[in-house]
């Protein structure tokens, strides 16, 4: 699975993986903060992936990499913990941060 938005393609990989700027990573899971708060909620984190070609898999993927990022547990991943979404990103979501 790679990003849909062709705005944030830099290149892909020999292993088909999306390679973007953690700057654009950033910038393309900010889309999803809807209430605008500089934290990412587990509805917001499950629509970046139904976006990302998550389908039905997207609240599965959502809920785990909620429990993944939030390391605080209060149900929000915020910019201390957004290195963890970048890995769990890595990992799930078919991304290369470089």
């Amino acid at each position: 699975m790679a990003l849909k938005n062709t705005a944030y393609r830099r290149n892909i990989s020999s292993d088909g993986k999306l390679e973007m700027s953690l700057q654009e990573f950033k910038k393309w899971i900010k889309k999803f903060d809807t209430n605008k708060d500089g934290k990412i909620s587990k509805e917001e984190l499950r629509e970046a992936v139904r976006t990302n070609g998550g389908g039905w898999l997207s609240k599965i993927k959502g809920s785990h990499g909620m429990r993944v990022a939030d390391s605080n547990g209060d149900g929000f991943i915020d910019e201390k913990e957004f290195k963890n979404l970048v890995e769990f990103a890595q990992r799930n979501l078919g991304v290369r941060v470089i």
